[in-house]
């Protein structure tokens, strides 16, 4: 099974309650065997601090803030070593920049963090938001009150292949890195596999909002037409899957699988806070082709309502905006 990482980046923004995460990506690291490295990101000083300072004293600031953060960092680093082997790093600029930068330049394969303090009770802040929507590798962010062993994992699949037909086979493949994702998880953590998808027939808000006119028995048989259809595309996944993995995996994930009728942006959160979901695995672009394209509008909008961690994987093809050498 080849989606375990091999080289992961844990992102800090800060010095405060940081072990729980560097615990958790330790524990990855080990689970995969996977190089790891601490990177604590800080904002640099506002573009028009040196208008009101003298040219030395911004200089000094920025030296002073740098230097007190490599030193705490290397003595971080020296109880989070006694663990697992790690390195570390400090960069101080443009967050998402940096973190993006690195890892096309040395090819890390995850990135973890801890969520930010959003606005609005939201559970993801700002530079959560857009990893998930233009870094290349997937993201994982833990929630604030992450368990250290997981219980639930959701993998969130799109089964509707109504698409061009070259798109189809990119949404299969996402569809397959995602419950990957989600069964190698699963396994590490000794956790129930969850197969979450949500369907419907005719869009709720066309038919709430009265644009169209739907007889109920049309939309029942197309109901379980489309039920029947997703059902096999699942089956298909499985199949493959099991293909993959060592004999019997998939009888000892006992995967179960959940067939919602409803709006996807409500459902999908819905249905994984009913299962007490630990960690939502899921895609976090809408469409390939363009660069760093915005994140779909049901995948951002399942991100707000979630209150759990989320692993975002991106399609075969995608290629984020940002260039290895955007920071220097």
């Amino acid at each position: 099974m080849d989606s375990h990482f091999t080289n992961i980046l844990c992102v800090l923004s800060d010095s405060h309650r940081q072990d729980d995460v560097v615990a958790q990506a330790v524990h990855i690291a080990k689970s995969n065997q996977a190089s790891l490295t601490i990177m604590l990101t800080l904002e640099a000083l506002p573009p028009n601090a040196n208008m009101v300072m003298e040219s030395f004293a911004y200089i000094e600031s920025h030296q002073t803030m740098e230097s007190q953060a490599k030193s705490w960092l290397t003595e971080q680093q020296e109880a989070w070593a006694k663990d697992y082997p790690l390195s570390t790093t400090v960069k101080i600029g443009h967050p998402l920049i940096d973190i993006v930068s690195d890892v096309l330049k040395h090819n890390y394969d995850l990135v973890i963090k801890r969520s930010e303090e959003g606005f609005l009770d939201r559970l993801f802040g700002g530079l959560d938001i857009r990893l998930f929507r233009k870094c290349p590798c997937p993201v994982w962010v833990l929630n604030k009150n992450n368990r250290s062993q997981y219980k639930n994992v959701v993998a969130a699949l799109d089964l509707n292949y109504h698409y061009p037909k070259h798109e189809i086979s990119v949404r299969k493949k996402l569809n397959f890195d995602i419950l990957r994702h989600a069964a190698r998880i699963a396994m590490l953590e000794f956790a129930q596999l969850h197969i979450v998808h949500v369907f419907d027939s005719v869009p709720e808000n066309i038919v709430r909002d009265g644009f169209i006119s739907v007889d109920n028995d049309t939309m029942e048989t197309d109901l379980s037409k489309i039920h029947e259809e997703r059902e096999q595309a699942l089956e298909a996944l499985l199949t493959e899957l099991e293909s993959e993995l060592a004999p019997d995996i998939i009888e000892f994930l006992q995967p179960q699988r959940h067939m919602v009728h409803g709006y996807p942006r409500r459902e999908i959160a819905a249905t994984a806070k009913s299962l007490n979901t630990d960690v939502i695995v899921m895609g976090t672009v809408a469409r390939i082709g363009v660069p760093g394209f915005i994140m779909g509008g049901t995948a951002e909008e399942t991100i707000e309502q979630v209150n759990c961690a989320v692993v975002g994987i991106k399609p075969d093809g995608f290629v984020s905006p940002i260039k290895p050498d955007a920071s220097e």
